[in-house]
């Protein structure tokens, strides 16, 4: 009878649990299904604060189509994944807006009416086989005022910037103005033409500007800079980008344009790279000191520890080394207090200026960037065409100073106009002009780093470009013009999708072994250099021709044998160093790969002693 009810029990036991079981999966679809444990460092898959201020901001309808032919999951499962992903967030989308996003899911099989429309909408398929079929992943989006956003096909690689593509799209869907730029530059790096007539397309960076902001170019390099004699007052913010050939009229537009409370960022490099060196129009300098700055003319930053590899050299001679002036800024140097650049992990420069700041002065300057303590000054003039990139690490000593390379300048300031001729100046009028105000401005010494090369992989996809950032550089100029137009919604959403995380120990062991590498080279070129001028000296005093003495002979068999003792030392540094991050990294895998089994085996021995122990004590009290 026992046995009898003890098989009753475990049956309806067994039976309890499956009904427990489906009714928690079906409370967790039906009330759970939108919620997500992110545990990712980022928090990659956690909508920001910058949606959620975007969807509640909607005031018109707008809808969005989703398009997934379930097809291509089967043929490429990281297909369906991504696609759950896609539905699952638009669908919490549709929930933050309040009904104000309706979302559409289509699933367009070959040869049917959806997969027409789908091509209507301008959605691209990709062939699911040899019988001429196609599959389609897209999206498209469109207002009640015609406005339409539409992205093609979603390419798996931008997974990372998932959400920045839906909402920046949705942003500007919903935005019926978009903040006024006013852009001067001196490099064409909105689009030239060339010498042969043909078209220069602008740079990348450019197009990041315009999806956020309404451009108007008030000067460029091609314009007289004279004919700069007022700046429209929609204007909210001005972009000056190396300007050149600045007239003082132009120079004291900007100048009222600043003190009437508008509010600028400059880029201004003093050795561009892209641009073969030239340098900003140093009429800029006196703007900069009347709010208590300057930028030195003539040397530009160096850094051991942020140095990045660079080539250079002609074809068969080029060098691949770590260039100090091309320097990856990481989240360690960038103020993650400041908002524009709060969130990001890596800003790409090079061959910048150090900002320096002018004692005694009232304006509150703040770093935004800056160099680490192992930084230097170079000369520009060694960064030039084809720099030696040996030379530059033989020769670097450490200064111990963090450079500021960007900064924000708040502050009651005077005019530029005691600097200027006032006869070069028409449109000085003392009963409209502004002797003092506020200045808010953004600087940075840098240029190059705006050229897609240091901060965009591109590649061409169904005869569209693609960007793939690897850096932050242009989420921070989009971000400054933002915050600086009072319009910031986005600026922690940009910040996603790109990160450097390096692994420090190892970072460490080859900063260490690069400096006494350098430190043991530097010494040998000087023991090098001393021995030639002795050569010279002995030859000048021979006529050109002379016989060594057994000294000059001894020194230079004693010089032969040292340095092949420190290029031996040298070796044994590199293979010391091997060797430590060889045994770093097999700590690394091993523990990858054997932790968790490790720690679940750890449990298990405790949870076995544990209970081994209850039961003895308990045979004892028996």
């Amino acid at each position: 009878m026992n046995r009898k009810n003890s098989f009753i029990y475990t049956w309806i036991g067994i039976l309890s649990a499956i009904i427990i079981l489906i009714s928690v999966n079906t409370l967790v679809n039906s009330h759970l299904n939108s919620q997500r444990l992110d545990l990712t460092e980022e928090k990659m898959y956690t909508i920001s604060a910058g949606t959620i201020e975007t969807l509640q901001s909607i005031e018109e309808p707008i809808n969005v189509k989703f398009y997934f032919t379930n097809r291509l999951g089967d043929n490429y499962p990281p297909f369906k994944l991504f696609a759950d992903r896609i539905k699952t967030l638009l669908k919490r989308y549709e929930e933050i807006s309040d009904g104000n996003l309706i979302l559409s899911i289509y699933n367009p099989e070959p040869f049917t009416e959806i997969e027409e429309q789908a091509q209507a909408d301008n959605i691209r398929g990709i062939p699911l086989n040899e019988q001429g079929e196609y599959g389609y992943f897209g999206i498209r989006a469109y207002n009640s005022v015609d406005g339409v956003e539409v992205i093609p096909f979603m390419d798996i690689e931008r997974e990372e910037f998932l959400e920045y593509d839906l909402t920046s799209r949705i942003f500007s869907l919903s935005k019926e103005d978009k903040p006024k730029i006013g852009f001067v530059a001196g490099l064409g790096i909105d689009g030239v033409l060339d010498n042969q007539g043909g078209a220069v397309p602008p740079w990348k960076i450019m197009g990041q500007i315009n999806e956020f902001f309404d451009v108007t170019t008030l000067l460029d390099y091609n314009m007289d800079s004279r004919e700069l004699k007022s700046i429209p007052a929609d204007i909210d913010t001005l972009f000056v980008v190396q300007p050149l050939n600045l007239s003082d009229q132009a120079l004291y537009t900007i100048d009222q344009f600043v003190l009437d409370g508008g509010n600028i960022l400059l880029a201004l490099d003093p050795s561009t790279t892209v641009a073969a060196g030239i340098q900003y129009d140093q009429k800029m300098d006196y703007l900069l000191e009347n709010w208590g700055l300057k930028i030195n003319p003539g040397q530009v930053a160096g850094d051991l520890k942020l140095a990045r590899p660079a080539q250079v050299g002609d074809r068969g001679e080029r060098v691949y080394n770590n260039y100090l002036a091309l320097i990856g800024v990481t989240s360690e140097y960038i103020n993650q207090e400041d908002p524009i650049v709060s969130g990001l992990d890596l800003i790409n420069i090079t061959t910048a200026g150090v900002i320096e700041r002018i004692p005694d002065h009232k304006t509150e300057i703040t770093d935004i960037f800056t160099t680490s303590e192992q930084s230097t000054l170079i000369g520009k003039e060694e960064v030039k065409d084809n720099p030696d990139l040996n030379k530059l690490l033989r020769e670097f000593e450490a200064s111990n100073n963090n450079y500021s390379l960007s900064v924000r300048v708040k502050g009651e300031v005077a005019s530029v106009v005691d600097s200027l001729d006032l006869q070069n100046v028409p449109t000085y009028s003392e009963d409209r002009h502004i002797q003092s105000g506020s200045v808010n401005a953004i600087i940075v010494t840098d240029v190059d780093f705006l050229e897609d090369q240091f901060w965009v992989n591109v590649k061409e996809y169904f005869g569209e470009d693609l960007l793939t950032p690897f850096a932050n550089n242009a989420t921070f100029i989009v971000n400054a013009l933002e915050n600086l137009s009072d319009s910031s919604t986005l600026a922690s959403l940009r910040a996603r999708g790109v990160m450097d995380r390096p692994f420090i120990l190892i970072n460490d062991l080859q900063l260490r072994s690069e400096t006494i590498f350098r430190d043991k080279e530097r010494s040998l070129a000087n023991e090098m250099s001393a021995l030639q001028n002795r050569m010279r000296e002995l030859e000048q005093k021979a006529g050109g021709s002379v016989m060594l003495g057994q000294s000059d002979l001894d020194a230079f068999n004693d010089f032969r044998e040292k340095a092949q003792n420190v290029q031996k030392e040298l070796r044994g540094i590199k293979l010391e160093l091997s060797q430590e991050l060889e045994a770093l990294n097999n700590a690394i895998k091993i523990s990858n790969m054997a932790g968790i089994p490790m720690l679940f085996l750890a449990f298990g021995v405790l949870f076995w002693v544990i209970r081994k122990y209850k039961i003895s004590r308990s045979v004892q009290k028996d």
